[in-house]
């Protein structure tokens, strides 16, 4: 059977199949120059506006928070000045009482005046560390209560000594009402001071609010004017990819068509190789067969030719040796030859009906088909004292469950089979996901693979390393031809010595068509 006869045809209509014109569509990119550069400075001059009102309100609501405590301490000032002048007058007022009575019951409000007056000189003083004018009349302030309180002092402790006549005697002296008036006028400048500058805070929180408010007001009207010119970009581009989108339908409605008309030629083009691989395959086997059975009937004829040739000792010493070594070392030569060949042929029957299987998708639990294929494996494991590792938990998986089988047993038995002898074999089978895959990972510390025989293990009846196993070179083929055929891959990575780690990517849902059958 020729070949060329099953492939020409369809090889002739491909070519024949009208092609699409190169300047057919041109379709319109997703963000052209111009746009870009128009939606980012909008964006820009956006983003630089609300950094400014961020800014602005930042710096604001510092210099806001600022006044606002500097308010705070100048009413504290204001209000221990006030405390300080009614403080006064307690101790002056209970000073009075008790010079009038002589009744010790009147000193209360000059006995609890003292310690106030301390206390408020004391928190005065560390609010005016800082200012050094108000400093100075705090000291002069505290100077006439020094004198002020001794003159009460000095006058309590005469009348509780018997001499109440030259007490009341200094109290007339105008010595008291002096200081008195002397330190109400210090303290009202004082308080006068601090109330002033409340009134100038307050008008600075003010302002600040109010020049708050401006800069919001005006970086919202930027912001809006920004958004306005971004969205009519926007809308005015939309247009275009609409136009642009209604044209490029109209290009492409033929070149469907061109499309379709392809995958067709493609799947029938398809479809005849492996119905040529069959045809060949299946006519090659016949002649084998025969040859086999011819091969059998020889080998019986010898064994019934052979006694009487090697007992007639008128026979030629040729002919005896040919019927004693010659015919059954080529009988031998044959039998190897054609069961070799049968080998083959049966690889290439089993990739082609492989290849005409319907694919079916159904949800797969990883973890019980590596249990499974470890199971499969364990009488071979347990030979050579070498373990397998499957892991106890597996992404999700919706692919054909016969195929995936298929694919993990074959790298298993592969891992097993080239083991290292010189060491305990191990073999660890793990599962990882991205968003829209799933990979499984076979990992041995066997023999290894040469960098360069990398790809090669992976091509029909190619074989790496020392032949010193079983085997016709099909089954990495196999699994390669399975993988791709679930819309996935199978890599390898592998060092001499040191072991091999198989990878294989899978979709995390399979995607069939009416051509799954023959893809």
């Amino acid at each position: 059977m020729n070949p060329s006869r099953i492939i020409a045809p369809t090889s002739e209509r491909l070519r024949a199949s009208p092609q699409p014109p190169a300047n057919s569509v041109h379709p319109m990119p997703l963000f052209s120059s111009a746009f870009a550069r128009r939606t980012i400075a909008f964006l820009a001059a956006g983003v630089l506006a609300l950094l400014a009102i961020v800014g602005a309100s930042a710096w604001l609501s510092v210099r806001t928070a600022q006044h606002a405590e500097a308010a705070v301490v100048e009413r504290q000032i204001r209000s221990l000045a006030t405390s300080l002048l009614a403080a006064t007058l307690d101790a002056e007022t209970g000073q009075r009482g008790f010079l009038l009575t002589g009744e010790p019951r009147y000193l209360g409000p000059f006995e609890r005046a003292q310690p106030r007056l301390r206390s408020d000189l004391a928190s005065l003083r560390t609010l005016l560390a800082d200012d050094p004018r108000q400093t100075a009349i705090l000291n002069d302030i505290s100077g006439v209560l020094d004198q002020k309180m001794t003159e009460l002092n000095e006058t309590i402790e005469m009348a509780k000594s018997g001499r109440r006549d030259d007490a009341l005697q200094i109290v007339r002296s105008d010595r008291g009402r002096l200081l008195m008036e002397r330190a109400r006028v210090q303290l009202g400048i004082l308080n006068a001071n601090a109330e002033g500058r409340v009134t100038l805070r307050l008008q600075e929180v003010n302002d600040g609010a109010e020049l708050l408010t401006w800069v919001t007001a005006a970086g919202s009207l930027l912001i809006l004017l920004f958004a306005a010119g971004a969205s009519w970009t926007v809308v005015q581009y939309t247009r275009q990819l609409v136009a642009a989108r209604v044209e490029l339908q109209g290009l492409n409605a033929s070149l469907e068509e061109r499309v379709v008309e392809r995958t067709e030629a493609l799947t029938r083009a398809n479809e005849e190789i492996q119905r040529f691989a069959y045809i060949v395959s299946h006519d090659l086997r016949s002649p084998l067969v025969n040859i086999m059975g011819f091969t059998s009937e020889l080998e019986a004829a010898m064994k019934t030719v052979g006694p009487y040739v090697a007992g007639d000792e008128n026979l030629a010493t040729k002919a005896k040796l040919a019927t004693e070594e010659d015919i059954p070392e080529a009988l031998r030569f044959i039998r190897a030859s054609t069961g070799k060949m049968d080998g083959l042929i049966n690889a290439i029957l089993k990739l082609s009906r492989e290849g005409r299987r319907e694919l079916r998708a159904e949800p797969i639990n990883l973890v019980t088909l590596f249990e499974n294929a470890a199971a499969s494996v364990r009488h071979q494991t347990e030979e050579v004292g070498a373990e397998i590792s499957t892991p106890t938990t597996a992404p999700s998986l919706v692919s054909d469950r016969l195929a995936v089988e298929q694919v993990i047993g074959n790298v298993v038995d592969n891992a097993v089979k080239y083991l290292a002898r010189d060491r305990p074999g191990r073999i660890v089978i793990t599962a990882g996901e991205t968003a829209r895959r799933v990979h499984i990972d076979i990992t041995d510390n066997g023999r290894g693979i040469a960098e360069q025989d990398h790809e090669r293990i992976f091509e029909l009846f190619r074989r790496a390393g020392a032949q010193d196993r079983p085997g016709e070179g099909i089954g990495l083929a196999h699994v390669r031809a399975l993988v791709r055929r679930l819309g996935g891959d199978i890599t390898v990575q592998s060092e001499l010595g040191r072991g091999s780690t198989f990878r294989i990517d899978l979709p995390r849902r399979l995607r069939l068509n009416d051509n799954s059958k023959t893809r």
